[in-house]
């Protein structure tokens, strides 16, 4: 049984002193996350959902895009804030009763928290249970929720920067 146990101690020593080389080498990026280009992303959803899709006039300083597909009959443009903190926007072709179930896909356990108006346009307002912020509404034909776990400012500031895109 000595040796048994002897023979465990040292394959275990080898393992652990691979592992702490590995980690001694490795490094982990400061962004975990690609930048996309979502304008070239945004160009092709008219013809393909067809809905014109709305996105920023332009991202603010060090904000970052790291998705925007259209998924499905979805447009989603998700980005990341100068400090880390995520913002995403989905926007679909679908009846204004649909907002809630979008809200509760987008932001699970979210809350309605009243209405504020940005730019002349009235959002409904959802709290989180964490705290996100979520801001939906529904014009015409289309849904549009925004999502994120950044202060309600910075949403807010964020809604009002969008529009429907023109290339």
């Amino acid at each position: 049984m000595g040796d048994v146990l002897r023979s465990v101690l040292v394959l275990g020593g080898v393992v652990l002193a691979i592992f702490l080389f590995g980690k001694l080498f490795t490094q982990t990026p400061d962004q975990p996350t690609a930048d996309v280009d979502w304008r070239t992303a945004a160009s092709g959803v008219e013809v393909r959902a067809g809905f014109v899709p709305l996105v920023p006039t332009e991202l603010p300083e060090g904000w970052r895009a790291t998705r925007a597909e259209l998924i499905d009959d979805r447009w989603q443009l998700n980005v990341v804030t100068d400090v880390n903190q995520y913002v995403g926007l989905t926007q679909r072709t679908a009846a204004a009763d649909e907002l809630t179930k979008l809200v509760q896909d987008r932001a699970e356990g979210s809350e309605p928290d009243g209405e504020v108006e940005i730019n002349g346009v009235t959002w409904q307002v959802f709290k989180g249970p964490d705290g996100d912020t979520t801001l939906g509404r529904a014009v015409e034909s289309e849904i549009v929720v925004v999502t994120s776990s950044a202060q309600r400012a910075v949403v807010e500031d964020y809604v009002a920067s969008l529009e429907p895109f023109t290339s």
